[in-house]
């Protein structure tokens, strides 16, 4: 009798193990839902902290030039749309002081802003357009999309004043050559859009 009690045991286990193997699989399906928001297009143009210094000479031009800390543009917003960084100047203007009575100027058309190299962050798209730009009144794209131009991206604009022989030195705020000097000021506006 025992040896039938077995044999009856594996034979119920091997139908219930046949019968689990025959049975058809069970998969069920769902879906993962994931919402993913544009963020902003931001940039942070500054001038350089300081330019070079000119000794007019009477005879030749001089250039009075600077390299910008680097700038980051960042076009988190998620589409394909074009975005520009633009610059416009006001003339720089060396204000009039209590003996240089005369306000002097230069023509913002006097200073160009060179980009320069513009390095794409690891995963953003390719490196946007770059160009010089003669500064005036009426803003001018420096770097610029046409499509793309998603992630983040590096650059350090030079800046190139050009001094004609026949400037006027800066003024002095009160005696000259006692006083402080004032420095020719432009204001230049930066726009990312």
């Amino acid at each position: 009798m025992r040896t039938l009690t077995k044999t009856a045991g594996i034979i119920v286990a091997t139908g219930i193990l046949f019968g689990v193997a025959l049975s058809p699989a069970q998969a069920d399906t769902d879906t993962v839902n994931a919402t993913i928001s544009g963020g902003s297009l931001t940039a942070d143009p500054t001038a350089p902290d300081a330019m070079s210094a000119v000794v007019l000479d009477g005879v030749n031009a001089q250039a009075s030039t600077g390299t910008a800390p680097l700038w980051t543009i960042t076009n988190a917003r998620g589409t394909n749309s074009a975005w520009s960084l633009s610059a416009s100047a006001t003339n720089f203007v060396s204000a009039a002081g209590t003996v240089d009575k005369d306000a002097r100027t230069l023509p913002a058309s006097n200073l160009v802003i060179t980009p320069g190299t513009i390095t794409a962050g690891i995963g953003s798209d390719a490196a946007p357009t770059v160009k010089a730009v003669t500064m005036s009144n009426v803003a001018q794209s420096l770097v610029y999309t046409t499509t793309l131009g998603k992630g983040t991206f590096t650059l350090a604009p030079t800046f190139d004043l050009s001094v004609p022989a026949n400037t006027f030195r800066s003024n002095f705020s009160g005696a000259v050559g006692t006083t402080a000097v004032n420095p020719y000021v432009s204001t230049i506006t930066f726009t990312i859009a």
